[in-house]
């Protein structure tokens, strides 16, 4: 089997001598370790991602402080909500 990177091969060669009972032990952590950190990571990312290409980018050729403008223009001001709270 070629190894693709050195951890691969420190790992194989550290358990290369142990029992088998022991290299399954150490089989079913490594997939743990996958399916509760690795995984995990790369589905968060895969969702962020997803989520951006989703919203696509922001473009608006105003200066930031005229957008700022416009946004505190279009505010109105409403009363409907002061019972709830």
């Amino acid at each position: 089997m070629k190894t693709k990177t050195i951890y691969e091969k420190e790992i194989l060669k550290d358990i290369q001598d142990l029992p088998e009972p022991m290299q399954e032990k150490l089989a079913k952590i490594i997939r743990l370790l996958k399916k509760e950190f690795v995984l995990p990571e790369l589905k968060k990312k895969s969702a962020t991602e997803e989520f951006l290409s989703v919203c696509g980018t922001w473009e608006d050729d105003r200066s930031i402080e005229e957008q700022i403008k416009v946004i505190y223009s279009s505010r109105k001001s409403s009363t409907k909500m002061e019972k709830v709270f």
